[in-house]
């Protein structure tokens, strides 16, 4: 039979269809050249770099931002053409565009790198970093307006407002050496006490911070988008009720990050992570200090409990390469505070973060409520504030799963393997019998992948190869 087109078109695309593929960009405010590069940036930058001596300087962009990247490129080479510095721009991130790519700056031997738009301000290991945002446009007519509006909320309480990493600038803004800013926003909002704060912070400014001595019972203010960085930061920050001005649009609304139903959903994936047999760690960063402790950590408090685990460290995730991995059950990821969530259906196994996995691995934490999310692994470890001693006494000889049902726990012995003394449970609904459901491993699987066969085969002379793309080949 002849093949339709349509059908056709789910199994082939065209020569061009990859080239003119766009690229997934994250919901961002829409930025213009001169907000993300502007005489100051071009200062600051310049004034960094002859500081510090560096001549080979990688600017990393993210997907949003590339449109500018060959115009800010020439902008810093002209401005440095007496240091003779060689500036190289970067894409296409290992993980995230908010994580220093440190990786594909070592391909170039770069000295330093200057960082563009979103930011975890996650603790580099290896080379300076520079963080440059945008300057975005905040009518401070419609927020004071709107922070009027919460006078009677907020008489008598403690108020932090948050400005996201578009209106830092604003922080700034003195008149006759008077801190502006702040006092309008004190006289609009009338409340007992006001705190301002960058966020993000720089990482070694969250180190030095004391522990927090707040109430629960203040009202946070985030001046910004609902976006990731929000959803980190009221995730991780005790508070009575939080509002968001949106700068873009200038509207003010109320919103609350713990729902229940997000609180239940969460818990679930915790129960599943006991659950599992074998557990994926991926690693989605390879700059951030403490990485390899919280590696460690994991794999130690898994092996207590009978759990394998797997390392695994696939660059930016997507499903496609997630179900490659059929064997694990579920999948941990350690990766920055702004990239370790996932609540996508897409996936066909739970993703947990690290703060889900020590809460499901470690006893510690059982029937222990946490204060305050943790999104920052290095939190978890001995010099963290939310750090827990793993004690492996403390890990029950038998459970009962609250998802299947099923009992869980055994002994471990000496060579690490779980010795399952009893692990069937009888429903009551049907009498029937549940059994331990291993997976499949990788010794059953049909294919192992390639065999290289080394030693058995001829060396073979040099060809030249195919160009073009794999749906259409060509010969030269």
């Amino acid at each position: 039979k002849t093949m339709s087109s349509t059908t056709a078109s789910s199994f082939f695309s065209s020569d061009t269809a990859a080239l003119e593929r766009e690229a997934e960009i994250q919901t961002e405010q829409p930025v213009t050249f001169e907000q993300i590069w502007n005489e100051t940036h071009k200062k600051v930058s310049c004034g960094w770099i002859k500081q510090n001596g560096y001549k080979r300087i990688c600017l990393q962009f993210p997907d949003d931002y590339l449109p500018h990247s060959n115009g800010i490129s020439s902008s810093l080479t002209e401005a440095l053409k007496a240091e003779e510095c060689k500036v190289f721009i970067m894409a296409d991130t290992t993980y995230g565009s908010c994580c220093v790519d440190e990786i594909a700056a070592a391909h170039v031997e770069a000295d330093s790198i200057i960082h563009f738009g979103n930011a975890c301000r996650s603790k580099g290991s290896r080379l300076p970093v520079l963080y440059l945002y945008p300057m975005l446009h905040l009518e401070m007519a419609e927020l004071l307006k709107q922070l009027v509006i919460l006078q009677p909320e907020c008489a008598e309480r403690e108020v932090c407002l948050y400005l996201d990493i578009g209106y830092h600038h604003y922080e700034q803004q003195t008149t006759d050496g008077e801190d502006t800013f702040h006092s309008q926003v004190r006289d609009a909002l009338q409340s007992a006490k006001l705190q301002i704060e960058l966020y993000p912070s720089a990482a070694e400014d969250v180190d030095n911070k004391p522990a927090e001595d707040t109430t629960a019972e203040r009202i946070c203010i985030f001046v910004g988008a609902d976006n990731q960085r929000f959803a980190n930061l009221s995730l991780t920050t005790k508070a009575a009720q939080w509002h968001i001005f949106d700068g873009a649009i200038g509207t003010l609304s109320a919103k609350n990050p713990l729902t229940a139903q997000y609180i239940r959903r969460r818990y679930y994936y915790i129960e599943k992570c006991k659950d599992a047999q074998t557990l994926g760690l991926i690693v989605a960063t390879l700059s951030a200090v403490g990485y390899l402790d919280v590696v460690s950590r994991l794999q130690t408090m898994a092996k207590s409990r009978g759990i394998k685990t797997q390392l695994i460290s696939v660059g930016r995730i997507i499903p496609a390469k997630l179900a490659n991995f059929m064997e694990i059950d579920c999948f941990v990821l350690i990766g920055c505070p702004f990239n370790n969530m996932y609540n996508s259906k897409e996936y066909y196994k739970p993703i947990v973060s690290v703060f889900e996995a020590e809460m499901a691995l470690n006893p510690a934490w059982h029937m222990k409520y946490p204060d305050a999310y943790v999104t920052d692994f290095k939190q978890l470890l001995p010099e963290g504030r939310s750090f827990l001693p793993f004690d492996e006494a403390a890990i029950p000889e038998q459970d009962v799963s609250l998802v299947s049902g099923r009992m869980r726990g055994g002994v471990v012995s000496a060579n690490g393997a779980a010795e399952i003394s009893s692990n069937t449970v009888a429903t009551q609904a049907n009498m029937s019998v549940m059994t331990t459901n291993t997976g499949l491993t990788f010794e059953d699987r049909s294919w192992q992948g390639l065999d290289p066969a080394l030693g058995q085969t001829e060396p073979a002379q040099l060809q030249q190869g195919l160009s073009g793309i794999p749906t259409s080949y060509t010969h030269n």
